[in-house]
């Protein structure tokens, strides 16, 4: 990028007319994976990079002519436009957001240099920009791996702390409704501490199995398999609420490699939010389909697709970053864990879990898992 720079400092003419061979310089900025801007000083647009118009979604023809606060690049943390800071470190990397021309704002990290003629003189400005989305969710999602290990130990040492005085207080009030009269109503009240008990006990558990989660135990499976086995555990609450259920599957859908018993507690876990999310009726849709993504390295990854729909009221867009947080929870009974569990299952699986709610409208997560390699 460094390279990059100083071969746009030095001074040289576009070639705007596309029906002519590019010169050398053109050339060059054509094969850059930035986009690149070049505007006059009264922010007029006179060029945008093949780059460019693929980040925006906008045609060449479309923003020449036009004012570079088209795209409205607002710096991060800040609503102030950077465009016409005229410090003396205008090549420093900054990081901010642009908008495309389907109004979706995406998060660049940009530069913004004087593009100089031959004598020197400024006589526009080159701005330079990455798209960060892919950078900002590979970040969120080391974050998030840490926040769960963090937490997952203070669960796991909480727990321990706990379940040795509950176990004294439960041993202690049977002990004294043992001594008491059958007829003493007091005994009432030993019975509602057994019981509180027995319900600390069972978050316990769910305390246990997000601090020290199993290890996996894969299998070669269809996801059909595994929502099959789910289903008949909801079916009566599903009737009873007046939930129209459906399921599509795609009639070639590759195997997995999973472990069912977790496998199915991430799938119910969704399945029990979307229930939940209509109390009065709606449709909750499963579908599953066969797709290929990029890996790390660039070819095709074969995956399959889970995507859990609902008609609920949705997810406030101020709420949707927080889901997977282990122990936030918006339900009063919940305790939070429920997603987060869901989403280091499947993490562990080697797939990645999305969400994506319209308030008012519904939900949809997405989970989507490697398809398991056949041995040679």
């Amino acid at each position: 990028m460094t390279q990059e720079l100083k071969r746009l400092k030095e001074p040289f003419t576009v070639n705007l007319d596309t029906e002519h061979a590019p010169n050398l310089t053109e050339s060059l900025i054509e094969s850059i994976r930035s986009g690149i801007i070049i505007t006059q000083m009264d922010d007029t647009i006179t060029y945008i990079n093949r780059t460019g118009e693929t980040l925006l979604g906008y045609s060449k023809h479309e923003v020449i002519g036009k004012p570079f606060h088209l795209f409205e690049l607002k710096e991060k943390q800040t609503t102030s436009h950077p465009f016409f800071d005229q410090s003396d470190d205008m090549d420093t990397r900054r990081e901010g957001r642009m908008r495309k021309k389907d109004g979706q704002e995406i998060p660049v990290g940009f530069t913004i240099n004087y593009h100089l003629n031959q004598h020197g003189k400024a006589i526009g400005k080159i701005i330079i920009f990455r798209d960060l989305t892919k950078v900002y969710r590979i970040q969120e999602e080391i974050l998030k791996m840490d926040r769960l290990v963090s937490l997952g130990k203070l669960a796991s040492g909480i727990a321990h702390e706990i379940r040795n005085p509950l176990a004294g207080i439960k041993t202690t009030a049977q002990a004294l409704g043992d001594e008491m009269p059958k007829e003493d109503p007091k005994r009432e009240y030993l019975n509602r501490i057994t019981k509180e008990i027995d319900r600390l006990n069972e978050i316990l558990k769910t305390f246990f199995s997000f601090a020290k989660p199993q290890a996996l135990l894969l299998v070669p499976c269809h996801i059909k398999e595994i929502i099959n086995a789910i289903i008949p555990f909801l079916i009566r609450e599903i009737a009873d609420k007046g939930i129209r259920f459906t399921e599509t599957y795609h009639p070639q859908l590759p195997k997995i490699k999973a472990d069912k018993i977790q496998m199915h507690q991430a799938f119910l876990n969704l399945f029990l939010n979307a229930i939940q999310a209509m109390p009065n009726g709606g449709d909750l849709s499963i579908e599953a389909n066969p797709i290929s993504i990029p890996s790390s390295d660039g070819t095709p990854q074969r995956c399959v697709r889970v995507r859990v729909s609902d008609s609920g009221k949705g997810i406030p867009p101020h709420i949707l970053p927080k889901i997977f947080d282990p122990f936030f929870t918006t339900k009063p009974k919940g305790i939070g864990l429920g997603l987060s569990i869901t989403y280091q299952i499947i993490n562990k699986h080697g797939g990645t879990i999305e969400v994506d709610s319209r308030w008012g409208e519904g939900t949809s997560f997405i989970v989507t898992l490697p398809e398991m390699i056949e041995p040679l």
